[in-house]
């Protein structure tokens, strides 16, 4: 059995990537294979001169085409804290995301389109979504899979959660499953789809489903999945990655949220604005593990 780092804090000590100096992160494990070629890299280093609990919730974040964090603020103020500008959105901002092809989208819960700026020279960068399709029904879902989109609908005569996938060529929204259970989050390729539903995770394709993994504690809030990686799902405290029905739950911190691009995972502590890439998160997948017990921050701290 190969040696795991257990790297932990509850002042947790990583090295800034290119700098002598050392951050440090309240209540927080990384633990990785030793013989791991995953590279830490801090994209913003954090800010513990103040611990911001307040902010959880308010802030939104994901990774543009040149691999830089956008933060949305109250779905209302569009900032990117590397180039540091500042765009404000004419319209509450629902759902972001960023394809592959680096085409950033955005929704209002009845539309998706991409962001028309409009600039003044005294005053801030406003702008508005530039609808290019509408979404299957008002308050639809967005979620993000491998080079595909998704919306999630609740019919509320059938009862029954209804997945639609954004079909190019139409520029619109066709329906591809029907699903009887409630829907958290949702990722997949194409209309082979992972879902999760409270503590579980699930498979769907070609109208089957298979339970693929129950967290022991948490609901699974977040879902993310490409070819190279795989499955990374997120709870409230927890991030981790499915491989045969398991998991390894690599990261432990407080209200963390992630993104995923290509073969770097980037991770936002909210509470001391950081943003670390996690490269090459995909050499997790040539290692067997199985986890017997998942820590839990919440009660060890």
């Amino acid at each position: 059995m190969k040696k795991f780092i257990l790297i932990l804090a509850l002042f947790f000590i990583l090295n800034i990537a290119e700098a002598e100096n050392k951050s440090f992160l309240p209540k927080t494990f990384l633990i990785l294979p030793e013989s791991s070629n995953v590279k830490i890299k801090w994209i913003i280093p954090p800010d513990t001169k103040e611990i911001r609990k307040e902010q959880s919730g308010k802030i939104r974040f994901f990774i543009n085409f040149d691999n830089e964090p956008i933060a949305i603020y109250e779905n209302s103020l569009i900032f990117n804290p590397i180039k540091g500008y500042f765009i404000k959105l004419k319209e509450p901002t629902k759902d972001s995301l960023c394809l592959e092809n680096g085409v950033m989208l955005f929704s209002n819960g009845n539309k998706i389109g991409y962001l028309e700026v409009e600039r003044e020279m005294k005053n801030m960068p406003t702008g508005r979504i530039k609808a290019i399709a509408s979404l299957p029904s008002a308050n639809a879902k967005l979620f993000q899979g491998e080079n595909s989109i998704y919306s999630v609908v609740f019919n509320t005569k059938t009862k029954k959660y209804e997945i639609y996938t954004f079909d190019n060529s139409k520029m619109s929204f066709k329906k591809i499953a029907i699903i009887n259970e409630p829907i958290n989050a949702l990722t997949g390729k194409g209309e082979y789809l992972f879902f999760s539903t409270g503590k579980s995770i699930k498979e769907y394709m070609k109208g089957k489903l298979k339970n693929l993994y129950e967290h022991p504690r948490q609901e699974i809030r977040e879902l993310f999945y490409n070819d190279k990686v795989g499955l990374i799902y997120k709870t409230s405290n927890g991030v981790g990655l499915i491989k045969n029905n398991s998991a390894l739950e690599f990261l432990q911190t407080e209200n963390p949220q992630i993104y995923l691009k290509g073969t770097s995972l980037y991770v936002f502590f909210n509470s001391v604005n950081a943003v670390m890439e996690l490269a090459n998160i995909d050499d997790l997948k040539n290692y067997s593990f199985h986890v017997e017990k998942v820590i839990d921050i919440k009660q060890t701290f």
